[in-house]
């Protein structure tokens, strides 16, 4: 079935209040899942939907493929269509549906200890599918299935690729690229363009707390492709782009909290100055930042969103040694 066959078919109509907006180009859907490598890879697929994507990523054979959906009706469909062959998993595949939040979920953890830390908000519902294809014989025990999937997590690398929500793209991010201890290797987020173009400083845009958190928790960031609204059922009012952030291998905890505790403060009011900012909310004597400041080479009248990354780097170095 095509996409408008399998939204007539299981009455699927898109919940404004979960932000659902629907892929229906498959080149792009192509592009995206052609944009990291999955073969024999663990791949955990944010917010599938009906599978549109899901579908791509599962020809691409990978060695498990985890699902985290929101949408009780999605996940539904999903089982659904499984068990009607429309979606079929290679009988190489660990493939895991998990039903909750995604930022109540931890990859390398197991079912028991995601629905305790659901508890704390959100829901994870243990039910999954594996192998439920009329064409591939490939079935585990749901409790097997599931322990499986987190030992794979546990043991090697994993990506990430998302078709999400625009309202929770920072959240994602700063959960699986700050947060959480096991970051994957690569994410391909799909994202309002002008997010993306922040996070990039495109036209014109500078540096923000954003766009400086990723840069410091990344190795590299690039732009995939552009997704025009017309792509989408229903249509979204603007663009979207994908992007794909790559692990910075080098990642430091300690430093990156440092990191980001101190650019927060310096955007807390973006447009006054970046010394009464650090001053006013880290509580540190004027006196001490005019001398950081006049040993970096910085105006005392300079604005966070001036300083590149090295020269924010520059100066939490300096406060620490001062």
């Amino acid at each position: 079935m095509n996409h408008l066959e399998i939204l007539r078919h299981y009455g699927i109509r898109a919940q404004k209040s979960l932000g659902q907006n629907f892929l229906v180009n498959d080149e792009i859907l192509e592009t995206i899942a052609n944009s990291i490598e999955i073969t024999g890879r663990n791949i955990l697929e944010i917010g599938p939907g009906y599978g549109a994507l899901t579908e791509k990523i599962l020809k691409k054979k990978p060695k498990s493929l985890t699902l985290v959906e929101l949408d009780k009706n999605m996940v539904r469909i999903l089982r659904a269509r499984i068990e009607e062959g429309d979606i079929i998993i290679p009988k190489e595949t660990v493939f895991t549906i998990v039903e909750g939040d995604v930022l109540k979920y931890t990859p390398g953890k197991n079912l028991s200890q995601n629905l305790e830390d659901s508890k704390k908000g959100g829901n994870l519902s243990g039910k999954s599918s594996i192998g439920a294809s009329r064409t591939e014989d490939s079935t585990t025990s749901e409790e097997t299935e599931i322990g499986t999937q987190s030992s794979h997590f546990r043991e090697s690398s994993y990506s990430v690729i998302a078709n999400i929500p625009y309202y929770i793209t920072s959240p994602i991010l700063f959960r699986f690229l700050h947060e959480l201890e096991n970051k994957p290797e690569e994410m391909v987020i799909l994202m309002q363009k002008e997010v993306g173009d922040k996070i990039l400083r495109k036209k014109g845009y500078n540096n923000s707390y954003l766009s400086l958190a990723l840069e410091f928790s990344c190795g590299s960031i690039e732009e995939i492709c552009l997704v025009e609204k017309g792509n989408f059922i229903p249509a979204p009012k603007i663009d979207s782009s994908v992007l794909y952030f790559q692990k910075n291998p080098e990642y430091d905890t300690r430093k990156a909290k440092l990191f980001l505790s101190v650019t927060s403060a310096g955007f807390i009011a973006p447009r006054k100055k970046l010394l009464s900012n650090l001053a006013n909310t880290l509580h540190i004597p004027k006196e001490r930042l005019h001398m950081s400041f006049e040993q970096l080479g910085l105006l005392e009248t300079a604005r966070a969103e001036e300083l590149g990354i090295e020269k924010w780097k520059e100066l939490i170095e300096n406060l620490e040694n001062t």
